[in-house]
């Protein structure tokens, strides 16, 4: 068996650590101090489904509610700004937030680019309908308003559907994040280093750790 020359190996590396750098063999006792908070840090927290899905759908549909309320009582005026940039924040933003509760920030993003992407393709099809004229409501030719219709149509059921679906989904990525936090705590990890003690008259030994 060679577990002695191992051992004494750490011992003179130990002791040549407390030697040359004593600040770093003062700090090791910090260290086994803070094992414990080391390992809850490593390794993230469990996530629910349930809140998750709860701050989706609050961050959707609190501040679309109140940006309309804001709307309608602003009459032009500031309010009707604030109220038209919380509508806009729960009607593309507000599903991301169960994401990024959970930790899928790409996904959240995603889900985000989708919306704000439909839109800007949809207004940019409505302005290229309309820029002949025929848009307006009292035009005897009201083929181009007939049609920028069908596109806001279009672009409101699209954005909508996305809406729904991320809030729809986003339990399932809490899943996915509670099975890796869950495959990280079954790994075995093995630490072991060197260790100088002065408080114990300088002891020398070898700290391991392992966690399973």
């Amino acid at each position: 068996m060679k577990t002695r020359p191992i051992l004494r190996s750490f011992a003179v590396l130990s002791l040549l650590t407390a030697l040359i750098c004593p600040e770093t063999a003062r700090s090791q006792e910090a260290m086994l101090a803070s094992v414990a908070v080391d390992d809850a840090k490593e390794v993230p927290a469990f996530k629910s489904e349930g809140t998750a899905t709860l701050l989706s759908l609050a961050g959707t549909i609190v501040p679309m509610t109140l940006g309309m309320v804001l709307a309608n009582a602003g009459e032009g005026g500031a309010g009707s700004g604030l109220g038209l940039a919380l509508f806009s924040y729960g009607f593309y933003l507000g599903p991301a937030t169960g994401y990024w509760y959970a930790g899928a920030s790409g996904a959240a993003w995603k889900g985000v680019g989708i919306r704000v992407g439909i839109s800007l393709v949809g207004g940019l099809a409505a302005a290229a309908i309309c820029s002949g004229g025929g848009c307006g409501f009292f035009d005897d030719e009201g083929d181009a308003a007939v049609a920028a219709g069908i596109v806001g149509f279009a672009v409101l059921g699209a954005t909508t559907y996305s809406l729904i679906r991320d809030i729809a989904g986003v339990d399932g990525h809490v899943r996915r994040h509670n099975a890796e936090v869950a495959a990280r705590q079954k790994a075995s990890r093995l630490t072991i280093a060197p260790l100088v003690s002065p408080a114990d008259g300088g002891t020398v030994g070898v700290l391991g750790r392992i966690r399973l």
